[in-house]
């Protein structure tokens, strides 16, 4: 198996090595493994494939009937071409439908597997780790340097330009989630639009604006545990026109956040090294109350938590009228355990 960090993924994915067939992608970032599973099928498949070529599996299918995966990847394509298999692999050991490909590799038809993530010794790692045409892709959150690139990689294709000062505070501003990241560059860049260049001012109206310390105020009550104080911070969130979907998208770009100090502490660190290492800034009260819930939380608490929480907002999107009412739950849920790890 070839294994690429997180930070070499994307030009490994620019420059695709022919002999590749199969793809995990996996890690703590489910925004960051998204996009990146989507960039490695637009290079197989091409950008907008037709839907023979492409077809498309979920975990809990594969759970229950592992022999769709070989029905799929051994099909002929009807109009010739190659094919490819997307997989969301839902938190599913899915090595058992994938030991019949990895024996015997199917013709034309590569499959992309989106994880979560993935401890070392885990089956579906294993599987891969065994198999001469697989690959194996981390994603975790972006750096100070990807963030960067990404920022300068957006607004140049929206054809503007940003100040140095503008592009420093946004930089400061992201990170936690790729996903989380591009919602608040595009959001700026709309907020921006018929300008030349994005200036401080624009990123602090919108991106700093779109992140009241209110709203981390509620986040971290909730994961250190202080039921009433999250309450009270909750009333007064959606009082005063709080958005459900903005709050779950701060509580799963936190926990993220905290799940990649928590693997930083158990390997070794103390908080302070383990914030050095990941290149994070934050004001000091800010980083009082990460350290103060990196004390309270373990990775695998984090970790047994963190996709339902993702799956909420996905729901809190959908049912907007129930969108107060589902993510009061999370945090009520998350504030009232003892201590979680």
């Amino acid at each position: 198996m070839t294994a690429i960090k997180s930070y070499a993924a994307d030009s490994f994915i620019e420059r695709l090595p022919a002999g590749a067939q199969f793809f995990l992608v996996h890690g703590a970032d489910e925004g960051l493994a998204h996009e990146r599973a989507r960039a490695i099928l637009r290079k197989l498949v091409g950008p907008d494939p037709d839907p023979l070529r492409l077809v498309r599996l979920d975990g809990d299918a594969l759970a229950r009937r592992p022999e769709l995966l070989a029905d799929e990847a051994y099909a002929v394509s009807m109009f010739g071409g190659s094919r490819a298999i997307w997989i969301d692999a839902q938190g599913r050991d899915l090595s058992p439908a994938l030991a019949p490909a990895f024996a015997r590799p199917p013709t034309e038809c590569a499959i992309v597997i989106k994880a979560g993530l993935l401890k070392k010794g885990h089956a579906l790692r294993a599987a891969f780790e065994k198999s001469a045409t697989a690959v194996a892709i981390e994603c975790y959150g972006d750096d100070e340097r990807a963030i960067g690139a990404l920022v300068d990689a957006e607004v140049r294709a929206a054809g503007m330009a940003i100040a140095p000062e503008a592009r420093e505070a946004l930089v400061d501003e992201l990170g936690a989630d790729r996903q989380t990241t591009r919602g608040e560059i595009d959001k700026l860049i709309l907020f921006a639009k018929g300008k030349a260049r994005i200036e401080l001012e624009d990123v602090r109206a919108i991106v700093s604006g779109a992140a009241p310390s209110q709203l981390d105020d509620l986040v971290d009550r909730a994961l250190l545990g202080e039921l009433p104080g999250a309450v009270e911070s909750a009333v007064r969130y959606f009082a005063e026109g709080g958005d459900a979907n903005e709050l779950i998208g701060r509580l799963v770009a936190r926990l993220t956040l905290l799940h990649r100090l928590r693997l930083e502490i158990e390997a070794g660190r103390d908080f302070d090294s383990a914030f050095q290492a990941l290149g994070l800034r934050m004001p000091p009260e800010a980083r009082r109350a990460v350290a103060r819930a990196a004390q309270r939380w373990s990775s695998e608490a984090i970790a047994q938590r963190l996709p339902a929480i993702r799956a909420l907002s996905g729901k809190v999107r959908v049912a907007t009228d129930l969108g107060e009412a589902l993510a009061s739950r999370a945090l009520w849920a998350l504030a009232s355990l003892r201590r979680p790890g």
